[in-house]
């Protein structure tokens, strides 16, 4: 427990070291005593071999194990005995113990979410408190095994409550970390010594995953397939045995009925099915070889040198590897050097997080302008691993010759939907979105825009598709009266579009009053902005709006004011955007709708009548 806290407290170094100091010297006196705790102590060696006093011990464990005990065999002798349940509940305190129990013992599936985010808030919102994911995932995992009475009823079931709660996490080694604590088991698994019960939440977040969150049930098994060859190389092949006997045991148990679902499930690409076979060869048939390609040899991707190797390993999984040696990597030193984005906050050191509160986003623009930066670079941030390859294949689809808009539609309201319910970086996702749109304003014309159609315009491109299918996925999550997390999430990234130059103010402005005739939605829009008023937006999204599609302006004023009627008398702004292009037929249309009370633009305020006479002395001849 010790060495667990030490990671805690980089803020205060003399506790830590003397906590660190406490926990080695009883390791090197008592280890024989210390070898119960069983593969657990070895994860927590891991998590902090890079702080000097734990370096040592680390390398006597992996090279001069007798120097400890001369009992102890070495780390395979600990990584094969399960840690005692009273050894994974003394990370977290009783209250936190007590409030995790209410949750999984009483509430149903359907009501868990609200009392999940205020546990997340409550323990799990500052930096320090990032290592406690993995220890909680230990805990639901190995302590908590539901009563036969609870398994039975509509109790949120315990790997409902994980999938929850990994999408809470913001940083990929902190992600990394909480993946190993789910599967930690699997990798040396042993029917005579384990129970099934620690395997159960890993098999079914894979098996039920699959048709909703396809991603993390691809994320899972690209984990497995990784750790199985790079946990410990010298063991890889009883760590893929043991995963093997480890799903083997949940089929044959009535866990799941198979894993053939998942295989041939549609939406599961090749290399997960060949990761799968890799893992579960006696469970899945072999995938059949693609017909040859006629791509030439020259085009194939060259050997890696060991630089290129230790990259890839820093990306793909963060955590602090074991056995590093054996890699042909003599660096001991291999973290990450910190953030690479501005405003990223998610900092990946083992010391320090720049992470605020759950709700603490900025809605101002980054040091680097989000409409400046191209997709690859946007795609680079680090806290959308949650999104694992969906983010890349949408971009694909974009930039294909003759792009399918249809699923594009459904790979924004997947990659939306995924957004709203994590805890995802809001400015990384804007990036994306943003440096979409800035790339695809050349591209071929390909539908014309389903709003602006429907009021008698037509403006095609595929910028304008893409933005409508995103606001339609918004409005799944607008529309209701509450105003929840991800209801604020989708409008903060409304807003975040914005101000990276996108048109999302107007068209935004068009769906909510004209097509979905839910005002509410765009009110909300404006009072995520950190300053400003409504009447300062409709300023702004109808200047917007007229410059672009005239026609359209004049048409839908009249349901704009109906919406709004208190933001429009006397307000400057619209009318000076109401009269710059005028034509006569619209001098007519306005008088007649101003006569029968249909628009009020100059109020009944003598004052306001007069500033808006005044601006016209400022106008050009037309407008006056």
């Amino acid at each position: 427990m010790l060495g667990r806290v030490a990671l805690d407290h980089s803020r205060i170094p003399d506790l830590r070291a003397a906590e660190c100091e406490l926990a080695t010297r009883l390791l090197r006196e008592r280890f024989h005593e210390c070898c119960m705790i069983g593969r657990d102590l070895v994860r927590m060696l891991q998590d902090v071999a890079r702080i000097p006093v734990f370096h040592d011990l680390w390398q006597d464990m992996l090279q001069r194990p007798q120097s400890l005990s001369p009992l102890f065999a070495g780390i395979e002798q600990l990584l094969r005995t399960p840690t005692p349940p009273t050894f994974l509940a003394n990370r977290i305190t009783y209250e936190m113990e007590a409030r995790l129990r209410f949750i999984l013992e009483n509430l149903p599936a359907t009501s868990y979410s609200r009392n999940l985010m205020w546990f997340v808030q409550r323990y799990l919102s500052t930096p320090e408190s990032e290592s406690l994911f993995s220890d909680l995932i230990r805990y639901i995992i190995g302590v908590f095994h539901p009563s036969n009475a609870v398994l039975a009823s509509n109790v949120v079931p315990r790997y409902v409550f994980l999938g929850g709660l990994l999408r809470f996490i913001r940083s990929p080694v902190v992600a990394a970390n909480a993946k190993l604590a789910l599967f930690y088991d699997w990798l040396f698994y042993d029917p005579k010594s384990d129970t099934i019960m620690n395997i159960e939440p890993g098999v079914l977040i894979i098996a039920q995953s699959v048709d909703k969150y396809t991603f993390m049930t691809a994320s899972f098994i690209e984990f497995l397939a990784y750790e199985s060859d790079a946990y410990s190389p010298e063991l890889a092949p009883a760590i893929r045995g043991s995963i093997g006997l480890a799903m083997q045991d949940a089929v044959e148990k009535g866990v799941i009925p198979s894993i053939m679902p998942i295989y041939e499930h549609p939406r599961i690409e090749v290399d997960i099915r060949q990761n799968l076979y890799y893992l579960f060869p006696q469970l899945v048939p072999p995938v059949p070889n693609p017909a040859p390609s006629e791509a030439s040899v020259d085009d194939a991707e060259p050997a890696k040198d060991d630089d290129a190797i230790a990259a890839e390993i820093r990306t793909l999984d963060p955590v602090s590897r074991m056995f590093q040696e054996e890699f042909g990597i003599t660096d001991f030193d291999l973290a990450p050097e910190g953030p690479t984005d501005a405003d990223n906050t998610n900092g990946i050191s083992d010391t320090t997080a720049k992470g605020g509160a759950l709700e603490d986003v900025a809605l101002v623009a980054s040091a680097e302008p989000l409409s400046e930066i191209s997709v690859e670079q946007a795609l680079e941030d680090t806290s959308l691993w949650l999104f694992g390859s969906t983010l890349q294949t949408f971009v694909d689809s974009v930039a294909a010759a003759e792009p399918d808009v249809k699923q594009i539609g459904r790979s924004v309201k997947e990659i939306v939907d995924m957004f709203a319910q994590s805890e995802a970086s809001i400015s990384a996702i804007a990036r994306v979105l943003a440096s979409i749109f800035s790339d695809s304003l050349d591209m071929e014309d390909v539908e014309t825009n389903a709003e602006l159609t429907a009021a008698g315009e037509s403006s095609d491109g595929l910028e304008h598709d893409l933005l409508h299918y995103i606001l339609t996925a918004a409005a799944d999550y607008t529309h209701t009266t509450d105003m929840t997390n991800s209801t604020r999430r989708v409008l903060q990234l409304l807003v975040q579009l914005t101000e990276a130059k996108v048109d999302v103010g107007f068209r935004w402005l068009l769906y909510s009053v004209v097509n979905a005739g839910k005002p509410v939605q765009y009110a909300r829009y404006v009072d995520q902005y950190a300053e400003g008023t409504l009447q300062a937006a409709l300023v702004r999204d109808l200047g917007m709006l007229q410059e672009q599609f005239p026609g359209l302006f004049y048409t839908v004023l009249p349901q704009i004011y109906a919406a709004f009627p208190d933001a429009f008398p006397g307000c400057r702004g619209i009318v000076k955007s109401a009269i710059a292009l005028i034509d006569q037929p619209q001098v007519y249309r306005l008088s007649a709708l101003i006569a029968r009370g249909q628009l009020q633009l100059f109020g009944h305020r003598q004052a306001a009548i007069t500033a808006i006479i005044g601006m016209t002395l400022e106008s050009d001849a037309f407008e006056q």
